[in-house]
């Protein structure tokens, strides 16, 4: 799922990613020296921006397609710079950022136990008084979205379809996508399955690993979270 059909349809506009990244420096307070993990970095769309305000990033990211996406647009070329393949339940930092990110719905891909490992890490990589953003769909909201069917054109020959299930009862949104090649024929499928957490949950998971949520945004507008917000934008320091 993340290969160039990604690249394709999911992106925001260049305008937005600023944006997102001018709240992000702004809320955690970012120096222009400060380190930053990015996971899920993907092909760098955030992280380009804070190297270019003089920061240090190490990217992680599962996709080699993406990482490979980010090293051609020059991302890897800047000694600030440091992409890793890698799972984020295993992230290879300690104790030497000042800032980790999250970004665009990449949380809750595993069972509880292992998500709770990914918030381990995070709080690991840490220094203490550093700060995590984490930010992906209003799980108040996610539940409409049972049993919707979306299609649309990702190019003049490609057409995608998303169709949606959400599991009341475990909090899981299961994204099921197909892309089919209108000039040759062929399909593709994937499935891409998210844990969602509510505002408590997610509380509840973030202090067990020592890190103390501050402030829950609606959207990077910097709107207070309220049920019928766009997204989640959860703001946790370590303790």
């Amino acid at each position: 799922m993340w290969d160039q059909t990604y690249l394709l349809s999911e992106l925001p506009p260049e305008a937005e990613t600023a944006e997102e990244v001018e709240f992000i420096c702004e809320v955690l307070e970012l120096t222009q020296e400060a380190t930053v993990l990015d996971l899920c970095c993907g092909q760098g769309r955030h992280g380009q921006l804070l190297v270019d305000r003089g920061m240090r990033v190490v990217g992680l990211d599962s996709s080699r397609f993406l990482l490979m996406e980010a090293r051609k647009n020059g991302f890897s070329s800047q000694h600030r710079l440091h992409l890793v393949e890698g799972d984020t339940r295993h992230i290879p930092v300690k104790s030497a950022c000042d800032a980790v990110i999250n970004l665009f719905t990449s949380f809750g891909f595993f069972e509880d136990g292992e998500n709770k490992r990914v918030i381990t890490g995070v709080a690991a990589a840490l220094k203490p008084g550093g700060q995590f953003l984490l930010e992906y769909w209003n799980p108040y909201t996610v539940l409409h979205l049972d049993r919707t069917r979306n299609w649309w054109w990702m190019s003049e020959s490609l057409l995608a379809l998303a169709e949606v299930e959400y599991d009341s009862a475990s909090g899981r949104l299961s994204d099921y996508r197909t892309v089919v090649d209108i000039s040759t024929g062929a399909a593709e499928e994937s499935v891409n399955r998210i844990r969602f957490y509510f505002p408590t949950e997610l509380k509840a998971m973030l202090a067990s690993a020592g890190l103390k949520v501050r402030a829950m945004y609606g959207d990077f507008d910097y709107s207070p979270f309220v049920m019928e917000s766009r997204r989640l934008i959860t703001i946790a320091e370590k303790c």
